[in-house]
């Protein structure tokens, strides 16, 4: 039986609401939870202060279904467009080492040199070009790029 598997069996399963929030000093977080009598389980109640807990959180609606930040998170970034993306992108050190990992510009070191790279790659002469209009092969180029640096980054983490 691997780790997941038993974390899976020990589970205790819960409804609570955040209560409080507050910073230390030293850069902890306090996170206060208020829990339903009911619902509070007896292996909470007895353990030690101190006993350390894996938690594992869900946002959920009114109806009790769990809230999609993921999907939410890609509209938004959906929404800010092609051009606002790409001068997001270009600033993130990741995404330069993306490109140069990935694409061979050995010169991507800095904001400037990725935003040149992503100009060339599109076929564009300014970023602000992908939010003018015929320019659907552009975004589209934009698209698979950042798809690419998206995939990449999930691979990197594996």
């Amino acid at each position: 039986m691997n780790h997941a598997q038993r974390a899976r069996d020990n589970a205790i399963s819960f409804e609570v609401k955040k209560d409080g929030l507050q910073q230390r000093q030293s850069g902890d977080w306090v996170l206060r939870l208020t829990v339903q009598a009911i619902d509070m389980h007896q292996t909470i109640v007895a353990a030690a202060m101190g006993t350390r807990f894996a938690c594992v959180l869900v946002e959920v609606n009114d109806d009790e279904s769990p809230v999609d930040h993921v999907a939410i998170a890609r509209d938004k970034w959906r929404e800010l467009g092609c051009a606002k993306q790409a001068g997001i992108r270009c600033k993130e050190p990741i995404f330069r080492a993306y490109l140069r990992e990935s694409w061979g510009w050995i010169d991507v070191d800095t904001e400037e040199d990725a935003a040149a790279a992503v100009r060339q790659f599109c076929g564009v002469a300014s970023r602000s070009d992908f939010d003018k209009p015929g320019q659907n092969e552009a975004r589209l180029k934009w698209h698979n790029l950042d798809n690419g640096f998206q995939a990449w980054r999930v691979a990197e983490r594996a």
